[in-house]
């Protein structure tokens, strides 16, 4: 078997995947994703549409270029990146409960050796998990550390442990075996990335390398390899304070297998919702133009007609006639109604993110103790991240020789979903993934049902929110306008 073989549960969701990555990126993602760039011919940088249209099908008989106008009418109603956008700041509305043990002061400032902070770091775990609910932490220690060097000494040359996150896509194999009565990962195989200098100082180009992280007689092994399959650097077995290390210090969000993403039907519902865009900007552009005709009149050779307010016609047949062509029925209407029925889908399918999940009773006269909150999809989802970085900080402090069980990470699981009306809960949802409402009112809503902590002011929501990405900062700083 190749290093670059996938696991079968690897190809069967990556196709999810790559339809929730278009979809939270947005309109242009999603036309990139059917069109290609061509320079070939007199006009370079001509769009020519590409073999395959993948979410908005091209209409029979539609040209080229008449496919590129008929995807670049199409609004695309960004409910999926928004509704990403908005849990996420939710459960970072209040901070993480951290303990760590002192061999691991200073840490929370750079968990990742790129000066990425414990909060950006989980932020970026989070939002990962949330977008396709697939995501992997890897515990790694610099190769290099000579021997007889202190502890401190060692920091200060960065040779410590420290975090790296993997995307669901990167994560292409793996394999558990049953160890001690456990099912643990005893292989993975990651692909990575790096650029790599090109023909000068200016250039350069990216190669692909796999880490392999397996379980072996000697213990845990690391190897990077080329696609090719050579070895790019001798196999290391990290030791872990002397010994050999019997375990692989990566954790899978939520465990090994592969889940459905928690997005996905919002995701498939905004793209339903983006192809009757397509159809019902097509047809006001069909029908919005006014289009003259003229009906028993027989032009000759090289004759025209011409039309405007210094011309009229005149036509010697009595019987001739000349109007403009007027749409009548509901077809137009029957997409705008099939848009809004889908954009109150969205909302209610972002809004139960955060409500109770319903489950079957184990037994007759079973009374849960959770509370609804704790029973959310989105408690869940922030339940099964605090659990994976507890881990991976414990094999941190054991690596850093602390003490594993000192470690504590919680995340914020009470959003006071159930506190809210329904109603209320489903239209503020919508309302912000419209747009409709500023950003300050989205947060006083927010607070007012106990969703945001009652001690947080604006300017702190705001600046959380503000770190995820550049749409949430437009939309603030447009909403403060």
């Amino acid at each position: 078997m190749a290093v670059t073989t996938t696991h079968a549960s690897y190809d069967a969701a990556r196709f999810q995947w790559q339809r929730l990555r278009d979809v939270i990126a947005g309109r242009d993602a999603m036309i990139a994703r059917a069109i290609v760039t061509s320079r070939a011919g007199p006009s370079a940088g001509a769009l020519t549409a590409a073999v395959g249209e993948e979410y908005i099908p091209r209409l029979s008989g539609q040209k080229d270029n008449e496919y590129l106008a008929y995807l670049c009418r199409a609004n695309f109603f960004g409910a999926t990146g928004r509704t990403v956008d908005a849990l996420v700041g939710m459960i970072m509305a209040k901070p993480a409960e951290t303990k760590l043990p002192s061999p691991l002061d200073g840490y929370q400032d750079d968990i990742t050796l790129s000066a990425s902070p414990l909060r950006e770091f989980v932020q970026q775990v989070l939002m990962e998990e949330i977008s396709i609910t697939r995501v992997g932490i890897l515990v790694d220690y610099p190769a290099v550390n000579p021997a007889g060097l202190s502890r401190a000494a060692a920091e200060q040359m960065n040779l410590r442990p420290f975090l790296r996150h993997y995307t669901g896509e990167t994560i292409i194999n793996w394999r558990t075996s049953a160890v001690n009565g456990a099912e643990v990962l005893t292989m993975v195989v990651l692909s990575e990335s790096v650029e790599e200098l090109g023909s000068d100082e200016f250039t350069s180009q990216s190669a692909k390398r796999y880490r392999v992280l397996d379980l072996t007689a000697q213990g845990y092994r690391v190897r990077l390899i080329k696609e090719n399959g050579e070895l790019l650097e001798p196999e290391v077995f990290p030791r872990m304070n002397g010994e050999p290390m019997s375990f692989i210090p990566f954790a899978i969000v939520g465990g090994s297998k592969v889940r459905k993403p928690v997005l996905m039907d919002l995701c498939d519902t905004n793209i339903a919702h983006y192809r009757n865009s397509a159809d019902y900007e097509h047809g006001l552009h069909l029908v919005g133009l006014p289009t003259p005709y003229v009906a028993g009149v027989s032009l000759q050779p090289g004759e025209s007609l011409n039309i405007g307010g210094t011309t009229a016609w005149v036509f010697s047949d009595p019987q001739a006639n000349a109007a403009f062509l007027e749409f009548k029925g509901d077809g137009l209407g029957a997409l705008e109604r099939a848009m809004a029925t889908k954009q109150q889908q969205m909302a209610v399918m972002g809004a139960r993110m955060l409500t109770e999940e319903k489950r079957t009773a184990e037994a007759e006269n079973t009374v849960s103790m959770r509370s609804a909150s704790e029973r959310s999809v989105l408690a869940a989802t922030a339940g099964d991240v605090a659990d994976a970085m507890r881990q991976c900080l414990r094999w941190m402090a054991q690596w850093a020789g602390g003490n594993p069980d000192a470690v504590n990470f919680s995340l914020n699981v009470d959003y006071g979903a159930q506190r809210m009306n329904a109603q209320m809960l489903t239209a503020l949802v919508g309302a912000w993934q419209t747009g409709a409402i500023p950003l300050q009112v989205f947060f006083n809503n927010l607070q007012r049902g106990e969703i945001a902590a009652a001690d947080m002011n604006f300017e702190d929501f705001e600046a959380q929110l503000d770190d995820q990405g550049p749409a949430l900062e437009t939309h603030s700083r447009e909403s403060a306008r």
